[in-house]
């Protein structure tokens, strides 16, 4: 007698996307290395890092210093445009969303950090998933695609949420690799101008 498994479509969604989400790593050099690698990265929940950023959105570009600073859920981001001539500081949490500080001085509440770089950039920035692309590593939430890996089995280029996710280059932090330049483009299928790609040159890390 044949056992027919009946799974609901969220369910079924769940199961689906969790393997693809783990099958990206039959592609590493060293799938047991690998394993022991990601486990130490998502223990990572601390870090301050400083560096550079640069977003163009079609014709336009913004260009800023950038200081991140995550303790656990909790995160404070400051972007300083060259010269001062403009600085955008959000702060907080999922749970209870984001206050936004404008150069004015004035403060408002967001729910997520890509609401807060929308208002100030007109380009909604994959902060969420960014909190795991910043140590070398996919987002466990969300699905990931054409994952390669270099020759020292770390993370080289990866797809997943609709942003195509290459690291260019590590740097040695205390005991750990951790990424010292990213270059993020939001993938695009359709024939238009509306193309985002993020530069990310980390500079300093404080874990």
């Amino acid at each position: 007698m044949k056992t027919i498994l009946r799974l609901s479509w969220p369910a079924l969604a769940l199961l689906l996307t969790a393997c693809a989400s783990s099958s990206y790593i039959q592609n590493a050099n060293n799938i047991a290395a690998w394993q022991q690698q990601s486990a130490q990265l998502q223990a990572i929940q601390q870090w301050q890092l400083s560096g550079k950023i640069s977003i163009r959105s079609g014709q336009d570009v913004y260009i800023a210093d950038l200081f991140w600073q995550q303790q656990s859920a909790e995160l404070k981001l400051r972007l300083v445009a060259p010269f001062s001539q403009a600085v955008t500081q959000f702060s907080g949490n999922t749970e209870n969303g984001y206050q936004v500080l404008t150069e004015q001085g004035e403060t408002y509440h967001v729910d997520s950090p890509e609401s807060a770089t929308e208002n100030a950039f007109g380009v909604s920035l994959p902060f969420s998933e960014l909190k795991s692309w910043i140590k070398g590593l996919p987002d466990s939430h969300s699905s990931v695609w054409q994952a390669r890996f270099n020759d020292d089995n770390r993370l080289q280029s990866f797809e997943q949420n609709g942003w195509q996710v290459s690291i260019l280059k590590y740097k040695q932090v205390g005991a750990q690799a951790l990424p010292a330049k990213l270059f993020l483009s939001r993938i695009n299928h359709e024939l238009t101008d509306n193309k985002v790609d993020i530069r990310i040159i980390l500079r300093r890390w404080v874990l």
